[in-house]
């Protein structure tokens, strides 16, 4: 018995050696390396890239978790030594109405949104799907306007609210975001312009009209663009400074953004100002830009989904 089991061992072939297993992995290795060093040296430098404009958001992390010994030591370190969120809350008591001005960025910036995509969606799928006299020329004429800097216009926006009555009213802020969809338009014409139209053709044969083959047909085909255009909106509107600030005087209807701005610097008088270190500005940056970061970590799949179907020629 002790033979049999003795026979069926397995025993390694003549001239086997663990050396040699070694060197034809290593083999295999440097083959793969040599095959793909294209797609590694482009993912080298993607991470590269991605290193160098990572720095400064790691940097304003590391700074809102350090305390003044730690932000104004000789030799500042990447990472905290000893993290605090002090800053955090010295931001939370200074801005004691921080939820009113967070509200009023939630309702300006939902509301923009929410009037941003509806437009753009009505008006991309006309210009991208309806046949009507001057369409080329109205849409170009719109896409012009994506040159056109909202700072260059801002005393004719700040005029023309004066006249309707919509200065320091959120409303006014809602409109006036709201009305800059040159490149919305442009997304939504392109997302309904690739849908094929037999889905068109086979919403008439079951008797749907223009409207409903829009709203029940072409709007859920056209989801990725809308979501796109949703997210480009509101990263836009939610962090917006000039316009905000120009258009109310209100201290009560400021939004987040402009309510940081001007927690940085106090307003009893030029001469005693009070300079806050920027580990605590960085942490009401950080508050702020929090949201948005959130949305598009949400809706990525969307994003790149939209970005693929809105952006196709």
């Amino acid at each position: 018995m002790a033979e049999q089991v003795e026979s069926l061992t397995v025993r390694p072939a003549a001239g086997y050696r663990p050396q040699r297993a070694a060197q034809v992995t290593q083999r295999r290795w440097l083959h793969w390396v040599v095959t793909h060093r294209g797609t590694i040296v482009l993912h080298a430098i993607l991470i590269l890239a991605l290193l160098v404009f990572m720095l400064p958001i790691i940097w304003s992390i590391s700074a809102s978790f350090k305390g003044k010994a730690e932000l104004f030591a000789a030799q500042p370190s990447l990472f905290p030594v000893h993290p605090t969120l002090a800053n955090y809350v010295y931001v939370l008591r200074r801005m004691g109405t921080f939820p009113l001005y967070f509200l009023n960025s939630v309702v300006v910036s939902f509301g923009a949104v929410f009037l941003t995509v509806t437009t753009s969606a009505l008006a991309g799928y006309a210009f991208g799907r309806l046949r009507f006299r001057f369409r080329d020329l109205i849409f170009y004429t719109l896409v012009l306007q994506v040159f056109v800097p909202r700072a260059g216009g801002l005393m004719a926006m700040y005029e023309l609210a004066h006249a309707l009555h919509l200065r320091n009213s959120l409303l006014g802020l809602i409109l006036l975001f709201s009305g800059g969809i040159a490149v919305p338009i442009f997304i939504m014409r392109q997302t309904f312009f690739n849908i094929p139209g037999e889905f068109e053709d086979a919403a008439a044969i079951d008797g749907a009209n223009r409207w409903q083959t829009f709203w029940l047909v072409m709007a859920p085909m056209g989801a990725s663009g809308m979501v796109l255009v949703a997210i480009f909106s509101f990263i836009g509107i939610w962090g917006e400074f000039l316009v905000t600030l120009t258009m109310i005087d209100n201290s009560d209807k400021w939004t987040l953004a402009v309510a940081v701005a001007n927690m940085s610097l106090s307003t009893t008088s030029f001469v005693d100002a009070e300079i806050l270190p920027y580990g605590t500005t960085a942490a009401a940056y950080l508050l702020t830009a929090l949201p948005a970061a959130l949305l598009f970590i949400v809706m990525q799949r969307w994003f790149v989904r939209g970005m693929m179907e809105g952006l196709k020629f």
